[in-house]
């Protein structure tokens, strides 16, 4: 009888662990998703613009649709939002929910090189008061001509640092830009 109860007890057991590390893959979130298109939703006074970065086939296919980034010179008062999708499902999903949700575990960094004058600062933070990014503010200078990357950080170590705030890079892209 002894034998049979822990027999028994060992089968529970085992069949509780099997339920419990199902239960932990379930919620782990190690792969990562499909990101097709990145949109910046840019407004400000008098204008309100779409620029897309779009790699249909993903990482290792043709090279991604990229608009240029025209905007207004000696211009106050934009700002951009970055939406976060993938388009090759039908229908398309829509990342940016679950990273501003996750917001506290995500980063995105700007960065202008090329001579562009473009001057970008967030203008929100993370549930605790960290920077975030997802919404930032622009300021143009005189006509000029470069480059905007943007790089989207998932479970940075020092959200501070913006030049190397750690963890891994979900994506890595570059808009030409354009103030005329």
């Amino acid at each position: 009888m002894k034998i049979k109860v822990s027999s028994f007890a060992s089968l529970v057991l085992l069949l509780s662990g099997m339920f419990a590390l199902g239960s932990c893959e379930k919620h782990d979130h190690t792969e990562q998703e499909n990101i097709t298109t990145i949109k910046l939703l840019v407004t400000g006074p008098g204008f309100d613009e779409v620029f897309t970065w779009n790699d249909a086939d993903g990482p290792g296919g043709n090279a991604p649709v990229i608009d240029e980034i025209a905007l207004p010179a000696s211009t106050t008062g934009l700002q951009c939002a970055i939406v976060v999708s993938d388009e090759s499902q039908s229908p398309a999903v829509d990342y940016t929910n679950e990273i501003t949700a996750e917001n506290a575990d995500h980063l995105f960094i700007w960065n202008i090189t090329g001579g562009a004058s473009l001057t970008i600062s967030g203008a929100d933070q993370d549930k605790y008061g960290k920077p975030f990014s997802q919404v930032t503010n622009w300021v143009t200078g005189q006509a000029s001509t470069g480059f905007l990357n943007v790089k989207l950080y998932h479970e940075p170590t020092d959200k501070t640092n913006s030049a190397n705030p750690g963890g891994e890079v979900d994506f890595d892209i570059a808009f030409p830009v354009k103030i005329q």
